[in-house]
């Protein structure tokens, strides 16, 4: 929403320009400031340099674009008028008096510039200045003061009016300061206390329809601080308080950031109403709002009340003013957050809409309007009460006036809860209406390129599309080095999730490919069914993310388990009990009290997995040599497009050593996949006995149902846990193939030293 200006002169519009460029680095987390700016372009691989610069990133580009040149043809024009006015006429002119004034005139000019741009500096460093010792007063009366004056200016900053009015209340011993901020449908009221405490914020509306609680809530929240519950009251013996003292912390922790951006979305709503009268745009929203609810609804009575298969399969948990004003949807959580939801507790908290009740950090699509160059979007009237028909209307409603009727085709799929197909009413758009609908993604969440091209493609924005894969600058960090951490320079990764005897360490590195990556903050969109859309895409990336973060998340050994217990090891115990160990795996193994004395004397062992991502998001290849079995193993991870569920296949080579097989690394198929060429093509007899040989021993091989190792990993989301099963379950395959007399190639119970430290080999510690 761009900002009101007086800017006059050409000093003016420059410091102007100059703010709207330094909001903007702000927003990209980029350095303001010119020698900051000139080091961080001079570095090699500049952290987060570009991964957000884009038309789906914390700044609207359009509109950035759009105000730079609006500030610049300002510019040109004050200088173009002075160029055809004075400069024309001295130029013109013959006398040589007037030339001279004008050089004096300009050199003036020259040096008041001068002196205010100082000024204005100082000035600026100045109020910094004030407002940080306001801000760390003790004293209430200062806080109070800087407390108002910020509001008041974030208000003003929007284009919104504010009023202070100061006096006693019933309610309060001590001067109650009530700021009143008005819209042309909303008005917001702010009650501060002398001592710097907020009693109370109230947003109203035009309409009482649109009026909630909850709203208040969030705002409050967002202005009060951790010091409210300091307050000391000192009372006389004949029980009336004499004094109340409110000791601020040092770091007083209210959220002017988030108030801003909440108070930014009420203001932008409240100016649409006021730009375009004849469409109520609260109203359209609160009809999201309602269609989003009335899904939730049909999900759950289709499941049985199943919260989790809502969550992960439908169309998400519908939320009002929990983050932001207005409706969001809960569309994804990790395994870990969800391990001690109390579900039935959880629904009613969801369908009494107690926000406050829910503790799940969830992901969240928040919807908002926003400014467009490009109108989008078509509105309801306000006769209507949703964009969704209803099951009753479904069947007799053909058309409307004010649009068309989409049968939502995309919505039922063999992994959808529901089986027939959506009907939503969409508008016509109007093209004098500049404002689009917003996804706005909490937190941000880092997508593979093509994601990224698919959601801008929602917008239907001319070169939108285009722009998000046309930045091919080596400064990107590809989509690994997003996920993993700010340290690129590390190799490898060791992630321990057992202690004592025997206990196998896992080494993760990744293939180094370039993946490009984008962090998206927020997804424009023209219907609310595109919503799902939205939330289908987001749970695979996501579920890619937290796969291939879980390898890259180093443990320390040797640290005592009982300190040390992460969620991953409470997966691995929720998974030991739901799944259980095979009949073959010995109840005693915990401690390796079955294991032969041989492999008790071995140090601990090392096992070196490599992960690949051809397909992001789509497929996870994970490659190691099993040090039990001695083969090679490629664990192929699958994951759903529409849940974002992974399904899992073991692919078992044959044994490391053997003729034509690799040793396990990266470089072809056939160490990968196991398959095996015949050494010696001329000795056609030969060659039969190899291949019976072979097959002998392929079907010897250790291999795990896919089922089961899909249950696993969905349990867990851990890539380690995975892979920690699979290698008790072949040590206990070993165990019980030797001890029946079977003729196992089994290097490992009584094993020769290690040659094999490439990558996917085993890695030996050196004995002390």
């Amino acid at each position: 929403m761009p900002n009101t200006t007086n800017a006059t002169t050409v000093q003016e519009h420059l410091r102007e320009l100059q703010a709207l460029v330094q909001d903007a680095l702000k927003q990209w987390s980029l350095a303001s400031t010119t020698i900051a700016a000139t080091s961080l372009v001079a570095q090699t691989n500049p952290p987060r340099l570009t991964n957000e610069l884009h038309p789906l990133g914390p700044v609207q580009v359009s509109l950035l674009q759009r105000d730079y040149k609006e500030k610049i043809a300002a510019i040109r024009t004050i200088c173009l008028s002075f160029a055809q006015g004075p400069l024309q006429q001295s130029l013109n002119g013959s006398d040589s008096s007037s030339a001279s004034s004008l050089r004096k005139y300009s050199s003036l000019l020259k040096e008041d510039a001068q002196h205010e741009e100082a000024l204005s500096s100082v000035k600026l460093s100045m109020k910094l200045c004030q407002n940080t010792l306001r801000a760390a007063s003790q004293d209430g009366s200062i806080k109070t003061e800087h407390l108002i004056n910020t509001i008041r200016d974030m208000a003003t900053g929007l284009g919104l009016e504010c009023y202070l009015e100061t006096g006693s209340r019933p309610d309060s011993m001590l001067p109650v300061s009530t700021l009143t901020i008005g819209g042309n449908v909303i008005v917001i009221d702010i009650d501060v206390e002398s001592t710097g405490a907020i009693l109370r914020v109230k947003v109203s509306y035009a309409s009482e329809i649109h009026q909630d609680e909850r709203i208040d809530r969030l705002l409050g929240h967002n202005l009060r601080c951790k010091c409210g519950k300091l307050v000391h009251t000192t009372t006389e013996k004949t029980g009336k308080a004499t004094e109340t003292k409110l000791v601020h912390l040092p770091d007083c922790s209210r959220d002017f950031d988030a108030f801003s951006k909440n108070l930014k979305a009420l203001a932008t709503l409240d100016s649409f109403s006021k730009k375009y009268p004849n469409i109520d745009f609260f109203h359209n929203i609160r009809s999201m709002d309602m269609d989003l609810k009335e899904l939730f609804r049909r999900e759950m009575s289709l499941t049985g009340r199943d919260l989790n298969r809502v969550l992960t399969c439908g169309h998400g948990i519908p939320m009002t003013h929990e983050v932001s004003p207005g409706p969001s949807v809960a569309y994804w959580a990790s395994k870990a957050d969800l391990l001690d939801v109390a579900w039935e507790e959880l629904s009613a908290a969801i369908e009494q809409g107690a926000n406050e009740k829910v503790k799940v950090p969830f992901h969240r699509i928040n919807i908002m309007m926003e400014e467009s160059t490009t109108p989008l979007a078509g509105y309801l009237p306000a006769d209507r009460s949703g964009f969704l028909l209803s099951e009753q209307d479904s069947l007799s409603l053909t058309s409307v006036p004010y649009g068309s009727i989409m049968n939502d085709q995309g919505s039922v799929s063999p992994t959808t809860i529901l089986q027939q197909p959506l009907r939503w009413i969409v508008p016509n758009t109007d093209s004098t209406v500049e404002a689009a609908y917003v996804a706005v993604l909490h937190p941000p969440v880092v997508v593979s390129e093509d994601v990224a091209k698919q959601l801008a493609a929602l917008s239907n924005q001319a070169g939108l599309n285009t722009t998000m894969g046309s930045h091919k600058n080596s400064g990107y960090l590809s989509l690994q080095e997003c996920l993993i951490s700010n340290d690129n320079e590390q190799r490898s990764w060791e992630v321990t999730l057992d202690y004592g005897v025997n206990a196998v360490h896992q080494v993760y590195s990744f293939d180094r490919s370039k993946i490009e990556a984008r962090l998206l903050h927020r997804v424009p969109f023209t219907h609310v069914s595109q919503i799902y859309i939205c939330t289908k895409l987001l749970r695979q990336q996501l579920a890619f993310n937290t796969l291939f973060q879980s390898c890259f998340k180093a443990t320390v050994s040797g640290s005592n388990p009982a300190v040390e217990k992460t969620n991953k090891e409470l997966a691995a115990t929720k998974l030991q009990t739901s799944i259980g160990s095979s009949s073959s795996i010995s109840s005693g193994d915990k401690g390796g009290s079955n294991v032969p004395s041989e492999s008790n004397k071995e140090d601990d062992q090392k096992v070196s997995i490599v992960i690949q991502t051809p397909q992001p998001p789509h497929v996870i290849l994970a490659s190691f040599v099993n040090p039990h079995t001695e083969t090679n193993m490629t664990i192929e991870i699958l994951i759903d497009a529409g849940t974002g569920l992974p399904a899992v296949r073991l692919i078992n080579g044959t044994t490391v050593g053997s003729s034509g097989v690799s040793s396990g690394g990266v470089g072809g198929i056939a160490g990968v996949t196991g398959l095996s060429s015949i050494s010696n093509m001329g000795n056609l007899s030969g060659s039969l006995v190899d291949m019976q040989q072979q097959q002998q021993q392929e079907q010897r091989l250790f291999s795990i149902e896919p089922e089961k190792l899909t249950k696993v990993l969905q349990m867990s989301d851990s890539i380690p846990i995975l892979v920690r099963w699979i290698l008790k379950r072949s040590f206990a395959w070993v165990k019980e193939n030797l001890y029946q007399g079977k003729a196992v190639h089994q290097p490992s119970l009584s094993r020769r030293a290690s040659t094999y430290t490439e990558e996917g080999g085993i890695l030996k510690r050196p004995r002390v």
